[in-house]
């Protein structure tokens, strides 16, 4: 029987923490074309009304957070042979691809029959399989070991995987769509969606079946505590909401200028495929430089490191002003961006994991899911905002997908949404991160529960 002591030193293997990470890869893959792609799909593609489907997805993010901090709270009180967080990975891999693909199987009902197609599979995919999957599987992090190097190596084999997706996903889907039919063309993003379902599945299962649970702390008193005082005990880890804080502010950054990428892309630049081969340079800087990361992290701490890599986001945020219709100078700033985004992404799970540590210090109690949960809650809500923003934004201006040139007021909000609006996040950010103290005080908080633990034993 391991002790807890061994359980806050044992060493993950590499193919542990790749399994690990094709859960992200898979996860990504799925995210970025609901998150990125799929307006896209329902205004030129389908020729629905852009401010009807913003308003959609923005109702549709408000269950969805609501969603996460439920199955957080039930993943909490699950107890199976599997665990209580790999257990949800079997069960929903295979709905959750498949529900993936009739994503854009649209039918053909009239518009009113379509919004309810839309709002039906949208809320399927993302309020309740993603979040019935994707809950579980972030919270794995904090159960597959409690030390702190480990989880943060386990972050980067996350974070790498998961940027891979997303560069395979804004490098692929729309050269693939183009090849299968264009992007006008419905059959196309029905082939597509139903690829990446398939291998978001398979992913998610290789993720399972490789990955242990071996912190397994949590006492059947603990599994017996209600929902009120659950929220409670978050409430009072202040670790834990200054990083609900940073996902807000950093998700509503990036969820606007992502959402009206394709658009800038195709209006601006004159090439919607340019979109993708932006993401791709950005996020190929970032898994180039995320693997690097660790001596960095080990030296000068998460926050630190963090916050290095904000102040560069913004820079290269603030240089696309110099010449924003040149496509080869936005290749220069995605660069920067990349190296920006690289120590963010390397950082915020695993200080995520480390305040669910903090939490049961203070508390006495263990809530990794419903902490988790509530995490993405605020990133699921702040990435719908985000988006309703530009969407809305866009309808207010006179945006119509249906036309081949957009009005002087359409151009000039998808201008200032993709150029000016992150700007006003990512000034937020370094202040925030400047409030983060745990990396200092982790080291006690560890040695302090594992003290509590033995007595218990």
């Amino acid at each position: 029987m391991k002790t807890v002591e061994s359980v806050y030193t044992e060493k993950i293997g590499v193919g542990e923490k790749l399994a690990y990470g094709c859960g992200d890869l898979a996860s990504n893959l799925v995210m970025v074309l609901t998150g990125t792609y799929i307006s896209f799909f329902y205004t030129d593609a389908l020729g629905l009304n852009v401010g009807i489907v913003g308003t959609l997805i923005l109702i549709s993010r408000f269950f969805d957070g609501f969603t996460d901090i439920i199955m957080g709270f039930i993943m909490d009180k699950t107890k199976s042979k599997h665990g209580k967080a790999r257990a949800w990975m079997l069960w929903l891999a295979i709905p959750f691809g498949v529900c993936t693909a009739l994503l854009t199987m649209v039918p053909d009902l009239g518009n009113v029959g379509k919004y309810i197609y839309v709002f039906i599979s949208y809320n399927v995919v993302t309020t309740f399989l993603y979040t019935a999957i994707n809950i579980p599987y972030g919270a794995l992090n904090s159960l597959m070991t409690r030390d702190q190097t480990q989880r943060e190596s386990i972050n980067v084999f996350r974070m790498t995987m998961a940027q891979i997706g997303g560069l395979i996903i804004n490098a692929c889907t729309l050269p693939f769509i183009n090849a299968v039919g264009g992007s006008t063309n419905q059959s196309s993003w029905m082939i597509v969606s139903s690829v990446y379902g398939f291998i978001a599945a398979a992913l998610f299962l290789l993720c399972f079946a490789k990955t242990k649970e071996r912190v397994n702390v949590v006492s059947d008193e603990d599994r017996k505590i209600g929902f009120i005082k659950t929220l409670k005990l978050m409430m009072k880890n202040d670790a834990w909401l200054l990083i609900c804080a940073i996902w807000i502010v950093n998700i509503l950054g990036m969820a606007i200028g992502m959402g009206v990428g394709v658009y800038y892309a195709k209006y601006i630049l004159h090439n919607e495929a340019y979109f993708g081969f932006l993401a791709v340079i950005q996020q190929g800087v970032s898994i180039v430089l995320m693997a690097m990361m660790m001596p960095f992290v080990k030296r000068f701490g998460k926050r630190n490191v963090a916050l290095v890599g904000t102040i560069i986001s913004l820079i290269s945020q603030l240089l696309i002003i110099v010449n924003p219709a040149s496509f080869s100078w936005l290749v220069v700033c995605n660069i920067v961006k990349g190296i920006g985004s690289a120590p963010l992404m390397a950082t915020l799970f695993a200080m995520m994991a480390d305040s669910i540590e903090y939490g049961h210090w203070k508390t006495g109690v263990r809530i990794e899911g419903t902490l988790y949960s509530a995490t993405t809650f605020g990133a699921k809500v702040g990435g719908g905002v985000g988006m309703v923003a530009a969407t809305t934004v866009l309808g207010m201006a006179g945006y119509n997908g249906a036309l081949a040139v957009q009005s002087e007021s359409a151009l000039r909000a998808i201008s200032n949404l993709y150029i000016y609006a992150p700007i006003i996040f990512l000034v937020i950010l370094p202040i925030l991160y400047c409030f983060y103290k745990l990396d200092k005080q982790y080291p006690q908080v560890i040695k302090e529960l594992t003290e509590r633990e033995n007595k218990n034993k």
